[in-house]
């Protein structure tokens, strides 16, 4: 495999046959400091995608019709994420998320046409690529990574280098739902078929320390759930789904961490620790499309 450098009169990166053309102006003066928690590598980032295409878009090659770039698109940036998950750490994940997530959220805001379902997607960027990120991230985390890819290597089995017609992300789609547990069968809906937001909120939260180097902390937090049609109009729909509440310590390592399934727009939780708390949260390293993801955690203050 080859990275072939050429000039900036253009910046982007693209895959082919044992070669991926990569513009010298979005990897090659990368400047990426390692100590500052808001910076990416995105060198790195952008590599495992091109890679990832040798695969999905190679191989796995989407009829011309909607959802097409789900299947190269989509697929690659799981791939990278996970390259990325299994370089630096679950936990570093999170800056990744973000940024993935204001991206799409950038998007959709300025969207002049329709928004159309990760299953439907045409040729949208901030929809088969960033919303494409953190969907698959967050369902490999729900229904397990080992599930995810056993869906898409059977599926890559059955498709990779047909003959027309072509495949299509309904095929993909039905792939992962052959892997999906019951009881998170809701994501395959809300997640490709639909325009689904949340809207999660840490509200408060205090502890108070307990014999033998325990500490009992008390987190309140908000959550609704929004459906959105193609043009933007939101709907509250019912809340029953499985959640992240997590609790951490000076260092952001999780105290707890734990899913818990919300069915109110507010709950609060009385959790034991075994380090002093800082931060608390629902939803804390934002796999769910929120539509603001920066007030999920807030600081565990003392009683």
């Amino acid at each position: 495999m080859r990275i072939v450098e050429f000039p900036r009169y253009e910046s982007f990166a693209q895959s082919f046959l044992a070669s991926i053309p990569y513009s010298e102006s979005i990897g090659f003066i990368a400047r990426v400091d390692p100590t500052n928690e808001e910076d990416i590598d995105y060198p790195f980032y952008v590599t495992a995608h091109e890679v990832a295409h040798q695969w999905w878009g190679h191989q796995a090659v989407g009829a011309n019709v909607q959802g097409a770039s789900m299947i190269s698109e989509s697929l690659a940036e799981y791939t990278a994420m996970m390259v990325m998950k299994l370089e630096f750490g679950p936990e570093k994940m999170r800056r990744f998320l973000k940024y993935d997530m204001d991206k799409y959220l950038a998007g959709r805001s300025s969207e002049k046409k329709k928004e159309l379902p990760l299953v439907r997607v045409e040729n949208q960027q901030y929809i088969h690529y960033e919303k494409g990120s953190v969907v698959f991230y967050c369902l490999q985390d729900y229904i397990g990574e080992r599930n995810v890819n056993r869906a898409l290597r059977d599926y890559l089995k059955q498709v990779a280098f047909q003959e027309p017609p072509y495949t299509t992300a309904l095929e993909l789609e039905a792939s992962l739902r052959q892997v999906t547990p019951p009881e998170y069968s809701y994501l395959i809906d809300d997640m490709l078929d639909s325009i689904t937001l949340y809207e999660n909120r840490a509200l408060s939260a205090t502890y108070r320390e307990l014999s033998q180097g325990k500490y009992e902390v008390k987190l309140k937090v908000a959550a609704r759930k929004l459906k959105a049609d193609e043009l933007g109009q939101e709907k509250e729909v019912p809340l029953a789904d499985w959640i992240d509440i997590g609790v951490f310590d000076e260092a952001d390592k999780p105290l707890y961490m734990t899913r818990h399934k919300i069915v109110q727009k507010e709950t609060e939780f009385t959790l034991v620790v075994d380090r002093v708390p800082k931060k608390a949260g629902i939803d804390p390293w934002n796999k769910l499309v929120d539509r603001t993801p920066d007030d999920n955690v807030t600081t565990v203050s003392k009683l």
